[in-house]
């Protein structure tokens, strides 16, 4: 029974230290989702922008929102499945919602029209002000 004992302890010390291995979230996390996040939609801006300019051809800018929107996708999805303590989970549930917009933005702006471009680098460029914001207040 002692051995038992000893393996929930160690169980339960790994799982304080390494709140990863629980899908629990700190405020460090958190933080640095926000950043990649917030990255994400700051590229996916520019190429917006770019594009808009003809500054990059169409195929790039499709291939490259395509992987723009892979990375906000698996922050979603991180995001998502993630548990954090109760003061924090407002936070965790808007960069949810924000990666989700910035994934169907990004998905949007590979085959979209130049207007269709201006107002998605308005709203990346606005998701990105959010995410960064929401990251700085977690520090």
């Amino acid at each position: 029974m002692d051995g038992l004992r000893a393996h929930a302890d160690l169980i339960h010390l790994l799982k304080s230290r390494f709140p990863a291995l629980t899908g629990q979230l700190g405020a460090k996390a958190l933080s640095q989702q926000a950043k990649s996040l917030q990255s994400a939609a700051a590229e996916g801006a520019l190429l917006a922008q770019d594009a808009v300019s003809g500054k990059t051809t169409r195929v790039y800018a499709r291939e490259h929102s395509s992987d723009l929107r892979t990375a906000a996708v698996r922050v979603e999805a991180e995001l998502k499945r993630a548990k954090t303590e109760p003061s924090l989970e407002p936070k965790l549930h808007r960069l949810a919602v924000i990666a989700a917009r910035v994934s169907v933005v990004l998905e949007r702006l590979g085959g979209a029209s130049r207007n269709e471009e201006r107002a998605l680098a308005r709203e990346l460029r606005a998701a990105a002000a959010e995410a960064e914001r929401i990251g700085r207040a977690l520090k």
